[in-house]
């Protein structure tokens, strides 16, 4: 009888969901599941997570792996969770969750955040630890609640990560490793040590952070007796550290060398650009995190608007009936549509303009809009809309790297829409390259725990096995010269819309406050 290939898995704590792959050493994935949580909002602007429903997450989707893999648990060597880097969590002396985990979508701290600002200055800051101060993050979500809940800050005796929260429950360990720090606020990015000078500042006992003590790809530890038991798994299944999401994903995109650039679209598209340089972006716009391959860094641009356009769509004028999903509708929909759209164009800034725009105050906006287009028209612009953010995001990219990529390797969601995907080929005249597995971040995590069990020497040996090719779409010559041609109008009104982005916010400021709100 054939012995099953070793496999791995992978799981990957987001926002809303947990995904996790059971992967073999080939890449090919035996199970996969998908496991949902609330966010809780309890007033406006509120978001927040219950850290034991992660775990519980974690526990379900594992239990799923193992019974739909049905191969051997003892074959299983390896598990690796990769988690969202913002979230922090508060445990008491007694390892009891104090209360419930900020999300990075949540805006209750804008004053806090701004006060990062004052108290630090923002060079300084961001030369240390490679962000800019949002709401989210650990630094300015701690003032808040020092300000907000001091019984709780009273309390607390640990500061842990989503993803340390989740390993101390499933291990019994206290650490972090040198990635997941990374988006906290507290972190020296060059030295790869918790910031003594902003921790001082910030008056954040050190003795409260857990100990810098793995790489992503070293073991952490085992299972507990009790927790293998719920998994379903092996007391000696090994445990990765892992680290953060975002790296985690242009890992299981493949991008393992400088100048590679792997992009994670959903809400929003993240361009992930491998460096192996700590210096930060001097102009500020870009993040930068340690990666998980040894030596480098990821820098993180991102193009907001992508998917919150469609739903936006979906969920204000609808989809029509019919077979497959809603976006799956809306998009064969647009197909519909020619190209450019005859004439009419969409800006994306639902959410504001960061790259390639970076207007604050920008919005959405439908131009030459005319008595003849239909659904389809919109919909078309607004996929060619987001295509077109995409040229200027890759000018951007000799900032970060010295090499021009050869193509673009997009992943999750939006990367599922053929058509989609074809235009943004057409419209960067670039190649565009899918994987077989939309789960890219769960991907990665699965390429971290086959390290750490040995499997591979090297990440990059790890990809070349693990990592699979889907389609290649290649630019249309044809289709590229006419959507240089729409983009150069698409740009030309957008210097004009620049504008008055900027007119309405001069006129709003200029307004008296009484005028800002609504009469009794």
């Amino acid at each position: 009888m054939t012995m099953p290939a070793p496999s791995v898995i992978g799981i990957d704590v987001g926002t809303s969901s947990t995904k996790a792959l059971l992967v073999d050493t080939a890449g090919e994935v035996l199970a996969s599941a998908r496991e949902e949580y609330p966010m809780h909002r309890p007033f406006t602007g509120w978001a927040e997570n219950d850290p034991d429903d992660w775990v519980r997450a974690v526990v379900g989707v594992t239990k799923t792996l193992v019974q739909a893999g049905n191969i051997p648990a003892d074959t299983i060597k390896a598990i690796c969770i990769v988690a969202q880097r913002d979230p922090i969590v508060l445990l008491d002396r007694a390892n009891r969750v104090l209360r419930p985990s900020i999300s990075w979508i949540d805006q209750r701290d804008l004053q806090e955040t701004a006060s990062v600002y004052d108290r630090f200055g923002r060079e300084p800051l961001f030369q240390t630890c490679g962000l800019v101060p949002l709401p989210g993050l650990a630094l300015p979500v701690i003032h808040w609640i020092r300000r907000h809940d001091p019984d709780a800050w009273r309390l607390t005796h640990r500061i842990l990560a989503a993803k340390d929260y989740i390993l101390f429950r499933l291990t019994g360990r206290v650490a972090t490793d040198t990635s997941t720090p990374s988006r906290s606020m507290l972190y020296d990015l060059k030295l790869t040590q918790w910031s003594e000078w902003i921790c001082k500042q910030a008056d954040i006992d050190l003795t409260l952070l857990p100990k810098i003590e793995t790489d992503p790809w070293d073991v952490w530890g085992t299972l507990s007796v009790d927790m293998a038991e719920r998994l379903g798994l092996s007391h000696n299944t090994l445990v990765a550290a892992g680290g953060g999401d975002d790296p985690s994903a242009a890992l299981g995109a493949g991008a393992v060398e400088v100048g590679d650039v792997a992009i994670g679209t959903g809400t929003a598209s993240c361009w992930r650009i491998i460096t192996d340089s700590p210096a930060p972006d001097p102009q500020g716009h870009a993040d930068l995190s340690p990666h998980l391959v040894s030596g480098q860094f990821v820098f993180e641009l991102i193009i907001t608007g992508t998917g919150t356009s469609l739903r936006w769509f979906k969920e204000a004028i609808g989809a029509l009936p019919g077979e497959g999903g809603p976006y799956d509708r809306l998009l064969a929909e647009a197909d519909e549509a020619p190209a450019g759209a005859d004439g009419l164009m969409f800006f994306p800034y639902l959410e504001g303009a960061r790259a390639p725009r970076f207007i604050d105050g920008a919005s959405g906006v439908f131009f030459g809009l005319r008595a003849g287009h239909r659904r389809s028209h919109l919909l078309r612009a607004i996929i060619e809309g987001i295509a077109f953010q995409y040229p200027p995001v890759i000018s951007l990219l000799g900032s970060y790297t010295p090499r021009t990529p050869e193509k673009l390797i997009l992943v999750d969601d939006e990367a599922a829409s053929p058509l989609w995907n074809q235009i943004k080929a057409d419209v960067c005249g670039c190649p565009v390259q899918t994987l077989r597995t939309r789960y890219a971040a769960s991907l990665g995590a699965s390429i971290v725990a086959a390290q750490a069990a040995g499997l591979f020497n090297s990440a990059r040996e790890a990809v070349s096995s693990m990592v699979r090719q889907d389609r290649l779409f290649e630019p249309n010559p044809n289709a590229h010269r006419f959507y240089q041609d729409a983009r150069a109008r698409y740009e030309a009104v957008f210097s004009h819309i620049a504008n008055a982005y900027r007119d309405a916010a001069d006129a709003r400021s200029a307004m008296p406050e009484h005028s800002l709100v609504g009469s009794s």
